[in-house]
């Protein structure tokens, strides 16, 4: 499966040892000696192995993939996994526009505006340019339209175009008859067709797409509708929204597909500048632990990912981090017991309850659960859950109309909210993780005008949510790799503030820690592209490094010599 070779597997003693022997790959002779990377190819000598690697390298992953009664397939560490190590790099099966989507160039992607389009000679498709109308990607609908017999003109851009909707279906269908290895590849992905039936999204993609191409494209007949629906939810519960462009695209992708959710996931993805994505350990990941990524936002609520969890992928989650209501001692989605003198935090006895019915909409907080009382932890006082519901939807409604942008709002929320939320609530931290990247960001001169204050709160709110980061959700390695670009860029300007009262030799200690700092950041964005701010801020991050070497020399070449 997925090119790993079926191997004859017998058993050889040696002395009172039993030894797993096997095929070699290069000449199908006996082997005992497996690839040290993906421990799933068996070589009979090193020159073998040597002579396999030009093939295998593009192959060799230290994860494979294997079946559970529970989990279906899934992927496990075949070796110990150093946090930061790349896991594998994929392309994609299938790549397209997102389904409601403006029109956009159907070979690169990119955003059309009326006027600039260039138009498919052969079926009339709107590109960014004739290049792109020759690229391989655009052969299933290209194909499809001419067989229509009648060229589709777009004459409006810029907003959402109902023709789009069903192109990433479409090409996923032209597999059948042309690729039947992608075609299998695609179809032994998981749809939930049973699990979306009924639903408002089901009901609209049948509708939109499996009524609207047999009819559009002239093709009744040719497929039929549970294929058309199968691919419709096998690309949404495996597409990926690929960020290098706005609006993003879509991608499927073989074997990433199988790494399992975690909330706390141990891996986190991202993508290369050619679409490829990238599965890298976020943590250190022992042999034979579950490869898992999160599917959902990890910064959200527990109720929120659970819902968006049951709505978007069709199933309930019950991880670690969900199970335990405190989110693993953050007091994340707790809330202020409001008894007189009482210090505690209201929570529910658990967020595991089924979720019953069929929803579309991922909203967080706008549904109750089903549990009655939200306790105290300590003093035991009972809350019901309709009362917090609604605490929830009025301060999620005052988040909503807060002005973007504004440090002095941000704080009066954080200040009004206090009262009622832990600080560590996802309200809270939405709020801190949005002034601390601001705090800086609405003067010219940067870092250099904000009040010293400002600048302490900016210092204090990047080392807390790292902290907090590193505890819920330590593969975000995105988010945490940004907070501490922002901390070593304030611990700097603390040490150039410092030297103007106490001397230039402060200097030296404040501008050594932003260096360790700025090197983290560094580490844990290596893997963005350039494409994104991540990555941006990858490449000053590399550019700041060599001159705070510079200066940190300087620095220490002016300090008096011992006596």
């Amino acid at each position: 499966m997925y090119g790993i070779r079926v191997e004859n597997v017998f058993k050889k003693v040696i002395g009172t040892t039993m030894v797993e022997q096997s095929e070699c790959v290069v000449c199908s002779g006996p082997a005992i000696q497996k690839c040290s990377g993906c421990q799933s190819v068996h070589y009979c000598s090193r020159e073998h192995q040597k002579k396999d690697w030009k093939l295998h390298k593009f192959q060799c992953s230290p994860a494979r993939v294997k079946r559970d009664a529970n989990v279906g397939r899934y992927l496990e560490a075949t070796r110990d996994i150093k946090a930061g190590d790349v896991i594998m790099k994929e392309s994609p099966l299938i790549t397209g526009p997102a389904q409601v989507t403006p029109p956009v160039c159907l070979g690169c992607y990119q955003l059309l505006e009326q006027g600039s389009a260039v138009p498919c000679a052969d079926c009339g498709w709107p590109f960014c340019s004739e290049a792109c109308t020759k690229k391989e990607v655009h052969k299933p609908e290209c194909h499809y339209t001419q067989n229509r017999g009648e060229k589709v003109t777009v004459s409006t851009f810029g907003v959402p175009h109902p023709n789009y909707q069903c192109i990433t279906v479409l090409r996923c269908l032209y597999q059948r008859d042309h690729d039947e290895k992608l075609w299998c590849k695609l179809q032994a992905l998981e749809s939930h067709c049973e699990q979306r039936k009924g639903t408002e999204k089901w009901n609209n993609d049948k509708k939109m797409i499996a009524d609207f191409i047999p009819k559009f494209f002239k093709l009744e007949g040719k497929f039929t509708e549970q294929e058309i629906m199968k691919c419709c939810g096998i690309i949404q519960i495996n597409g990926h929204e690929v960020p290098l462009l706005e609006p993003e695209y879509v991608a499927v992708f073989d074997k990433v597909s199988m790494a399992e959710h975690d909330c706390s996931a141990n891996c986190n993805k991202s993508f290369t500048s050619a679409g490829e994505i990238i599965l890298c350990a976020g943590v250190n990941i022992h042999a034979g632990a579950h490869i898992s990524v999160c599917y959902t936002d990890p910064l959200w609520g527990t109720e929120a990912r659970r819902h968006h969890l049951a709505d978007s992928k069709f199933f309930e989650c019950a991880c670690r981090r969900c199970s335990d209501v405190t989110e693993f001692g953050t007091m994340y989605s707790a809330v202020k017991c409001k008894k007189k003198d009482c210090k505690g935090y209201l929570l529910p006895d658990t967020f595991i309850l089924p979720i019953l019915h069929k929803t579309t909409s991922p909203v967080p907080e706008s549904r109750g659960l089903d549990h009655k009382f939200w306790n105290c932890n300590s003093c035991g006082d009972a809350v019901s859950d309709a009362i917090i519901q609604q605490l929830l939807q009025d301060i999620g409604r005052e988040l909503s109309v807060m002005p973007k942008g504004d440090v002095d709002a941000c704080e009066r929320f954080v200040s009004h909210c206090s009262s009622y939320l832990h600080a560590s609530h996802h309200y809270m931290t939405d709020v801190s993780l949005a002034m601390a990247q601001m705090i800086g960001q609405e003067h010219n001169l940067g870092l250099a005008a904000v009040s010293d204050d400002r600048l302490l709160l900016k210092t204090q709110l990047c080392k807390k949510l790292a902290d907090l980061l590193e505890t819920l959700a330590p593969a975000e390695t995105r988010v945490r790799g940004s907070l501490l670009f922002e901390l070593h860029a304030a611990v700097a300007e603390t040490g150039r503030r410092k030297s103007l009262t106490e001397g230039p030799n402060v200097m030296l200690g404040y501008v050594s820690e932003s260096r360790k700092i700025l090197q983290e950041s560094a580490a844990l964005l290596r893997h963005e592209p350039l494409e994104l701010p991540e990555g941006q801020l990858r490449r000053q991050a590399a550019l700041n490094l060599v001159q705070m070497d510079e200066l940190i020399s300087r620095l220490s070449l002016a300090l008096p010599s011992p006596i």
